[in-house]
């Protein structure tokens, strides 16, 4: 990593001097600020305004400090050093990001490497529950993030782009487009897009905070995804994957270590278009490990299954109406719904005993689904558009 002295004593002071240092004086004495030269590197823990015109590169993981600002102009571009380890931008707990961009001038997160995986991500850490307990570590920068406050506020994030994020970090965990980590409602989130990313488009920890308008395209693994109680409301989303790459247009978690966690995973979402490649073998919809959720008005085409419901939890949530599936359009599925209890597997070392008791365990709970599974249907008069152009709210700001 450079030389953290050499870019940043401290944020702001990194800002003051690019900016004094480079400014023009015409003859009358006026001085016009200059384009200039801006490394983000280390920690944030101080108020900063990153300025639109200017070249700003961020090295590395950054992190916003609690107490401290983050203010990001409309248009801002931001790229990351490739000479560097991996960036990321990192609010944590206590910390504000102020990313106003609007659908004329976006912000965007992005790499001159047009890959996927090229750099990381965006992730915001807030004190909204939780169902790992009180609080938890995130799966990046080695922060904790959950509480009790589900009004939680971590600032405005709207109008910006990630482009070619999704680096992994290792075997089992990878950057996402958008990381929100106990996020409360206070948070002001519409109009991202992630672009080409390698992992999720977007991923909710937990949290309250309301997401819409929200755009994965090319996403390298599932276009939305939550766990560990995520609670909010999120409307206008749209996924469209690109060959070769993606799973699932949502994949629904509660808690896989403890599907019956408090507070469940129950998001109400509506207006979701989820459209896959051709032959694509995955779901378009995947609830399982105890969530629950309200989802009306979704278009999902070209994925194997358009609906999977799994494990026993989940479906006493489908038995007990606290999973409501309303005015659902599929096409190109092979199957419309599908279903299942808790059923081990010997391919993850169970023995063939318990995996045959596994399968009669399972039978009272899609039993007692089998009545609200049978009143899910894929053939509504769903108008939702296949082409992200055709959507006003999305003109501009995304590609």
């Amino acid at each position: 990593m450079k030389n953290f002295n050499r870019f940043m004593t401290a944020a702001a002071m990194l800002a003051a001097v690019s900016f004094s240092s480079c400014d023009n004086e015409d003859e009358d004495g006026d001085v016009t600020p200059q384009p200039q030269s801006v490394v983000l590197n280390g920690s944030i823990s101080e108020d900063m305004t990153l300025k639109a015109g200017d070249e700003i590169i961020i090295a590395g993981g950054v992190h916003v400090k609690a107490g401290a600002t983050l203010t990001i102009e409309p248009g801002v571009v931001v790229k990351n050093d490739l000479d560097e380890s991996v960036a990321y931008l990192l609010i944590e707990r206590g910390a504000k990001i102020m990313a106003e961009g609007t659908a004329d001038a976006p912000i965007v997160f992005t790499s001159d490497k047009e890959e996927r995986g090229s750099w990381g991500g965006i992730i915001i850490n807030g004190y909204a529950p939780i169902n790992r307990g009180t609080e938890a570590t995130a799966e990046v920068g080695d922060v904790m993030y959950g509480g009790s406050d589900a009004d939680d506020n971590s600032g405005v994030i709207k109008y910006v782009r990630v482009e070619f994020g999704g680096n992994q970090i290792n075997d089992e965990k990878e950057h996402n487009g958008f990381t929100f980590n106990g996020v409360g409602r206070g948070t002001e989130v519409h109009h991202l897009e992630s672009y080409m990313g390698s992992d999720d488009g977007f991923e909710f920890f937990g949290g309250t905070v309301e997401a819409n308008y929200l755009v994965s395209i090319g996403s390298g693994d599932d276009c939305f995804d939550w766990t560990y109680g995520w609670a909010g409301k999120g409307s206008n989303w749209f996924a469209q994957q690109m060959e070769g790459a993606g799973d699932r247009g949502i994949e629904a978690d509660n808690n896989s270590k403890d599907r019956a966690a408090s507070p469940y995973s129950n998001p109400t979402l509506e207006n979701i278009v989820l459209i896959a490649n051709e032959g694509s073998e995955s779901d378009g919809m995947k609830l399982r490990e105890g969530t629950k959720a309200n989802i009306n008005n979704v278009y999902i085409k070209n994925f194997k299954d358009a609906i999977e419901i799994e494990h026993n939890e989940t479906l006493d949530n489908l038995a007990n109406g606290e999973i409501i599936l309303t005015n659902i359009k599929a096409e190109g599925q092979t199957n419309d719904l599908k279903y299942k209890g808790t059923i081990l597997s010997e391919e993850d070392g169970y023995s063939a005993e318990e995996v045959e008791q596994s399968k009669l365990d399972a039978e009272p709970y899609e039993t007692k689904a089998a009545d609200n599974a049978a009143k899910i249907s894929v053939d509504a008069n769903v108008t939702l558009s296949t082409s992200l152009s055709s959507f006003e709210w999305a003109a501009g700001w995304t590609r």
